[in-house]
């Protein structure tokens, strides 16, 4: 079933511009992560915490829970409404990674009747429950193909170095995911006492986490704006063409190097019946039942998978193939 063919690789490429790519910014108050975030190209606003009380004119959602949350990433990540999301925004602003992370808890709380994370489970923690919870909502958005930026206060440990603020279990998919971390810092004011605009840094040092998949990338830009990180991503990709002899592609060029095989229950059980028909005629039953039997339990048969297992499915039709092809060799 899978058409993954090591044989037969999908090679890597590199998007032109910040189409897709994840992005987190993190730092102190004032710094202007919101207000240069909702600069990017058509942004649609997460509104975790009350960052645009001082910005008109962006288009947005109030979260005030974990279900408002999935309520909206369904709209914009899901297959039915996703299309319709994109003609509309081209970058997503989650603000911010700590305040969903508690929304995320306490929803895992209230399913599961605990009054903590570390409680619940008959005291053994909701530990796993509260990362999975996390994780899926994160992954979604990051597999969206829009512009993803995250944005995350900032804590400093004992020796004085800045991280992403936040619990490990929900900083940690953030940080994962992200193709740049962008840390600012502030450069006070000018003679006049009006705010000079934060500096931003894409490279990690003794003082502060940050960091970029890119090479080419600048470590640092002395005025962090929108504008500024923009074309310093899409100067690192052109810098990164000239270096390597590459030629970078689109983000929908791209993501056809990523696509796998859509799994469809339906057409699955059809094509393992077909199979499992064909071996039945050639006194292969035996080994028809051993695979099924194998993946979902003693007794089980065809009729047993659920709506829910098409990845198990798609094992399973795999290796009936294998069982084909091997009467096939044996036949010439």
């Amino acid at each position: 079933m899978s058409s993954l063919d090591i044989f037969n690789p999908q090679v890597s490429v590199v998007a032109k511009g910040t189409e897709g790519k994840v992005i987190l910014v993190y730092g102190g108050n004032a710094l202007g992560k919101t207000k240069q975030s909702t600069r990017f190209p058509k942004p649609f606003y997460l509104a975790f915490e009350k960052g645009l009380n001082a910005i008109a004119g962006v288009p947005f959602a109030p979260i005030n829970s974990w279900s408002d949350f999935i309520k909206v990433n369904k709209q914009i990540t899901g297959k039915a409404t996703i299309g319709k999301a994109k003609e509309m925004y081209k970058t997503i602003i989650l603000d911010e990674v700590e305040t969903a992370a508690r929304y995320c808890t306490k929803y895992v709380c209230d399913k599961y009747e605990a009054d903590s994370i570390a409680s619940g489970n008959k005291g053994y923690g909701l530990w796993s429950e509260y990362s999975t919870a996390f994780w899926e909502e994160i992954d979604k958005m990051v597999s969206s193909g829009f512009t993803v930026i995250f944005i995350a206060h900032q804590v400093v440990d004992d020796t004085g170095r800045a991280y992403p603020k936040g619990d490990k279990r929900a900083i940690a998919p953030v940080v994962d995911n992200s193709d740049i971390i962008v840390h600012l810092r502030s450069n006070g004011v000018d003679e006049k006492g009006s705010v000079i605009k934060s500096s931003a840094y894409m490279a990690e040092t003794p003082e502060f986490f940050a960091r970029s998949r890119f090479d080419y990338l600048v470590t640092s830009l002395p005025e962090f704006t929108a504008e500024a990180l923009e074309a310093a991503i899409s100067k690192a990709v052109e810098d990164q063409e000239k270096a390597e002899g590459i030629k970078a592609v689109s983000y929908k060029e791209q993501q056809k190097t990523l696509e796998s095989e859509d799994l469809d229950y339906d057409k699955l059980r059809a094509e393992i019946i077909k199979l499992g028909k064909k071996l039945h005629s050639e006194d292969k039953g035996t080994i028809v039942n051993e695979i099924i039997e194998g993946k979902l339990g003693k007794g089980k048969k065809v009729t047993d998978f659920a709506k829910g297992q098409v990845e198990v499915m798609a094992v399973v039709l795999d290796a009936l193939k294998d069982e084909v092809n091997k009467s096939e060799e044996i036949k010439e």
